[in-house]
């Protein structure tokens, strides 16, 4: 089961999970609550036999916050999208200070594009640079035989959300 298209826009929020269990109650960044198959094929998340998520907390929105998720899919708004972005962005003077890049349908559990957020800081958001923040969403790719499309997919999503927020 893929986590829903709300779980990309938490972790480009920086939202944290609260979990409760017979060991007490702990907390986690939601990045880091659902496990990659390379990580542990057998789970979906970090929850341990008897734990279940109690909350999900978001942290005061900074000033200046914008964010925006964009989903692309085949058909209707049921449909399992085929490729999503979740942004968050937080700039001052035009230049974006801190940048939370999600992608969704990239794999089975919210991609953070690090490269990505690292290509945005520090930069004026523009054309050339949403382009370059868009290839470098995908440096860490590795499509599988089937579905090497939707780099091309993401690239260009990932790009028109950008230029939708500059």
């Amino acid at each position: 089961m893929y986590p829903s298209d709300t779980a990309p826009a938490l972790v480009a929020l920086q939202a944290r999970a609260r979990i409760a269990g017979p060991g007490g109650a702990r907390g986690v960044a939601l990045q880091s609550f659902f496990l990659p198959p390379a990580k542990d094929f057998t789970r979906e998340n970090v929850l341990e036999p008897g734990e279940i998520l109690t909350e999900i907390l978001l942290p005061p929105p900074p000033q200046g916050l914008r964010s925006s998720y964009r989903k692309v899919r085949v058909r209707g708004s049921w449909d399992f999208g085929l490729a999503g972005v979740a942004l968050a962005l937080k700039a001052t003077d035009g230049r974006t200070e801190w940048a939370g890049i999600v992608l969704s349908g990239a794999a089975p559990v919210p991609w953070r594009a690090t490269e990505a957020e690292k290509a945005l800081t520090g930069q004026r958001l523009d054309a050339q640079t949403a382009s370059r923040v868009a290839a470098a969403s995908l440096r860490s790719a590795a499509p599988l035989p089937q579905n090497g499309y939707a780099l091309n997919l993401v690239r260009g999503i990932v790009e028109e959300a950008l230029m939708a927020m500059s």
